[in-house]
């Protein structure tokens, strides 16, 4: 192997340490410190944590420009608000609203089942009919246990109303056209209405906002958002996951607790798209109608995770009406894109310059599911259809390594023999180079010219949801996974990483390589074992298929060479 070939494999090998070494980094969950109880410090964006509305058309008086309500320390509150945010100078209310039987309803499609309480007027459940919890083999539910999402803080003069767990009234309900609306009025006057509607798109729900205050509270400011982390529902899942997310334009931004900041919170201004919470797999976004939403604010969560807010202002006595539509599910490509607003944005599929090939292999390992609905069987096919479309160039490129190989004496002599005088040198080895008719580059650039299909392929099987809770064979329940055996005390004990290995030692072996540098390469399929042991199921089945038929190509091709060798010498 010389040492262009092995400069590349090294490249592949070094994109995935630090890939790796990142991605570990990022997920290393983080515990965050336990509220202290007798303090007033409001967190805002926590799990039950208040929001603000999106701009859009249909509000009445001038808008001024957004303001963002950062966390502060509060006195003179009557009760510390766990969700509100505040402005510094503001004090945290309670919302004084007589109570009321909790009442809920439910909004069903083909996609979700939401279930709509008049406590917060929030969503206390969505339920995803498509996708279920490998831990409780239940379907999804997006809204974890206990907690609420869609969430409302108003802040009117040098106060913070916080509605998260205000007792709302039913003013608006028709089952037949799916429509529920809630509305709860603070005794100072401030109202908060909610209105939520089924639309054409099964995987949308339509919402509408309308906040207004007493012009003599002052200046109205506001943010609506999910608010609420979603849930981990997959094992392997680790909280730095959870990330906020939006679409400013055309910048995409998403970002953990430790993306905030030591302020504790982030602002991002644009034309907004859509803003929400995400997990790998999931995405709970509020997507307004309109383009008068200029601000995002993040703020962390109390689990450790980030929150997006949609934030705004108008002035003192306007009513505001926002539209927004509510897209919470599956970072599905194709539903994504029949969303629109850019929400495909959410799928990674690697680097920009990657993304035109991830789609176009992604799409490919859709059309083999409809033909055989295995995805395990597609990663397969797939694998061995880009061997076939790069045989030529593999083929040519393994060819010229094995004669770089067999030539190297003859060069090492060479090199020896002119070792005072470089252009003779050379020439003399670009004359042997001549005569046996190989390209120096050509064991190289045609391996070069695979890697950008080799990591579109690795993109799309770490990623995409479909392979989630996928089956493929035996003990493979879930190729977005790694294939756990059994567990060794805390080492679980995965087959597919040690079937890699012993792929990639075989493959190693039959490969060409200067005596100088094969104990290294006998090193690599150790490093490949460590960095790659823990990564999903399908992104090891194709490596290993991969390796396998690299492994019969260049088994095939020394056959070759043997026999025109022995045939040569006879």
């Amino acid at each position: 192997m010389d040492k262009r070939t092995l400069a590349a494999i090294l490249l592949i090998l070094g994109v995935l340490l630090v890939d790796s070494v990142w991605w570990s980094q990022r997920t290393r969950q983080r515990v965050p410190a336990p509220p202290d109880s007798t303090s007033a410090l409001v967190t805002p964006g926590a799990e039950s944590g208040a929001g603000s509305v999106p701009g859009a058309t249909g509000a009445t008086g001038a808008v001024e420009a957004p303001a963002v309500m950062p966390p502060e320390t509060t006195s003179g509150s009557s009760a510390t608000v766990p969700g509100a945010p505040t402005v510094t100078g503001e004090t945290a209310v309670s919302t004084r609203i007589a109570s009321a039987p909790v009442e809920e309803h439910h909004l069903k499609t083909k996609v979700f089942d939401a279930t709509l309480s008049s406590e917060g007027g929030a969503v206390t459940s969505w339920v995803l009919a498509d996708y279920t919890d490998p831990a409780t083999k239940k379907p999804v539910d997006l809204v974890r246990l206990g907690r609420s999402a869609v969430h409302v803080a108003v802040s009117a003069g040098d106060a913070t109303f916080d509605f998260t767990n205000a007792p709302f009234q039913v003013v608006d309900y028709d089952g037949m056209r799916g429509r529920v609306g809630f509305e709860a009025v603070d005794s100072s006057g401030v109202r908060v209405r909610k209105t939520y509607r089924l639309t054409d798109d099964p995987s949308l729900l339509d919402l509408e906002v309308r906040v207004s205050a007493p012009a003599g509270l002052g200046p109205i400011r506001y943010r609506l958002g999910w608010g609420a982390p979603l849930p981990l529902t997959e094992r392997s899942a680790k909280t730095q996951e959870l990330k906020g997310t939006a679409l400013l334009g055309e910048k995409m931004v998403a970002l953990d607790t430790k993306g905030l900041g030591k302020e504790g919170f982030k602002v991002e201004n644009g034309n907004v798209r859509w803003a929400g919470d995400r997990s790998k797999y999931f995405v709970a976004a509020i997507i307004p109608d309109s383009q008068t939403v200029e601000q995002v604010a993040f703020f962390p969560a109390e689990d450790g995770s980030a929150n997006a807010w949609l934030t705004g202002a108008a002035t003192p006595g306007a009513e505001v009406v926002r539209h927004a539509r509510l897209y919470a599910g599956a970072i599905h490509y194709d539903t994504l894109i029949g969303v629109g607003y850019g929400m495909d944005r959410l799928v990674n599929l690697g680097w920009s310059w990657l993304q035109p090939i991830s789609r176009f292999l992604l799409k490919c390992l859709l059309l083999l599911y409809q033909w055989i609905p295995n995805y395990g069987v597609g990663i397969i096919i797939l694998s061995i259809a880009t061997k076939i479309v790069f045989y030529p160039l593999t083929q040519s490129s393994l060819r010229t390594m094995k004669i770089m190989h067999r030539l190297q004496p003859r060069m090492n002599e060479i090199r020896e023999k002119h070792k005072d005088d470089p252009a003779k040198m050379n020439t003399a080895v670009m004359a042997l180079y001549k005569e046996h008719k190989v390209n120096p580059l050509g064991g190289c650039l045609p391996m070069l010219l695979q890697i950008p299909v080799f990591f579109a392929l690795y993109q799309v099987f770490l990623n995409a949801v479909e392979l989630r809770a996928a089956f493929f064979i035996g003990h493979i329940h879930d190729l977005s996974a790694p294939d756990v055996l059994f567990m060794l005390g805390p080492l679980p004990i995965s087959l597919m990483p040690i079937l890699m290995t012993i792929s990639t030692f075989w493959m190693q072996m039959l490969t060409p390589t200067d005596p100088k540098q094969r104990p290294l390469m006998m090193m690599m399929p150790l490093m490949m074992l460590f960095i790659m042991y823990s990564l999903p199921s399908g992104v090891i089945l194709y490596w290993t298929v991969n390796n396998v038929l690299s492994a019969l190509q260049q088994q095939w091709v020394n056959h070759v060479d043997d026999r025109q060798m022995a045939a040569a010498s006879t």
